[in-house]
């Protein structure tokens, strides 16, 4: 049986004047709070941009999508943009109806 921290990591990630959030794995109940720990890290930082990058998450539930939300809606979310995930990642910000609410970076091909 896998545990929560075999399908999960995230790595922060100093880039010219941004700090960029890169999850990987399985963001849910399970996980949620590592992935808050690190927002808050991020957040805490002086960058003028915090970007939070999908692109590696295998899967994202209501609770992962909460913890991602509630940094863009809190009072740093300015600051925040999203790089999107895959179809399956990017239809949990769809089917919420928040994908419009959010900031969104297109995508560099990376």
């Amino acid at each position: 049986m896998r545990s929560a921290t075999d399908t999960f990591e995230v790595d922060l990630e100093a880039r010219t004047g941004e700090v960029w959030v890169l999850p990987r794995g399985e963001l849910d109940i399970d996980t949620a709070d590592e992935m808050d720990h690190s927002l808050s890290i991020a957040l805490a930082s002086e960058a003028e941009r915090v970007v939070i990058d999908l692109r590696g998450l295998d899967f994202l539930d209501s609770t992962g999508l909460r913890s991602i939300v509630s940094a863009c809606m809190g009072p740093d979310g300015p600051r925040i943009e999203l790089m999107p995930g895959s179809r399956s990642v990017q239809g949990v910000f769809n089917v919420s109806g928040l994908a419009a609410e959010l900031s969104w970076r297109p995508d560099d091909g990376r």
